[in-house]
């Protein structure tokens, strides 16, 4: 009895995933998108990559539902179209995907794509940034020090600049050292220098 080559069963793999997709499983439309979109293991097409992740975001996927987003927002595979790829964002941060939640928040600080509204930029950072995302951090502070999109709250602003530079997040570490020079009479939130998070 043959025992079947690594290619052989990389085949039958390839198949099964297939069968599945075909059969309106999610994860592995996702699975057979994300290889496809890729030329992983199979022929690279975009274009078919594209339309097995809609199918798997259309029934919740999170991470099709990201990825499709990214295809929409740079025109890749898929016709160009910001309004089409906020709209997948916004699907996959409502279900607390952290990388979405971040970028979503970037497009509506910036307008880039959607309407700019401060406010849910600084909604948007806050769910990512409750889930350790060092970017939404980052950003939360430095709205929390300006007051953009909210009120002024240094405490809040010391509180996210120094949990992302905990995590050496580029400038954050600068931007904490600058605020404390710059209210020295600051009063330091004691949970960020008890919690676990607050520790260096």
């Amino acid at each position: 009895m043959s025992i079947p080559d690594s290619a052989d069963l990389a085949a039958a793999r390839i198949d099964a995933i297939r069968q599945a997709a075909e059969q309106g499983d999610a994860q592995t439309q996702f699975e057979l998108g994300h290889m496809t979109a890729r030329g992983e293991g199979v022929t690279g097409d975009k274009t078919e990559g594209a339309g097995w992740l809609q199918k798997a975001g259309e029934q919740g996927h999170v991470d099709a539902q990201f990825l499709l987003a990214g295809l929409y927002l740079m025109g890749d595979g898929v016709a160009q179209s910001a309004p089409e790829g906020c709209k997948w964002l916004e699907k996959a941060a409502n279900q607390g995907h952290a990388d979405a939640q971040y970028l979503l928040g970037l497009m509506r600080e910036d307008g880039d794509g959607c309407d700019i509204d401060a406010a849910d930029a600084v909604r948007w950072y806050s769910q990512a940034a409750d889930q350790d995302h060092a970017g939404a951090q980052y950003r939360l502070a430095q709205l929390k020090e300006h007051g953009v999109g909210c009120e002024i709250d240094l405490t809040e602003a010391f509180k996210w600049y120094r949990r992302a530079a905990l995590q050496d997040y580029p400038d954050a570490r600068e931007d904490l050292l600058g605020l404390c020079r710059a209210h020295p009479d600051l009063p330091l939130p004691v949970s960020e220098l008890l919690d676990g998070k607050g520790r260096s």
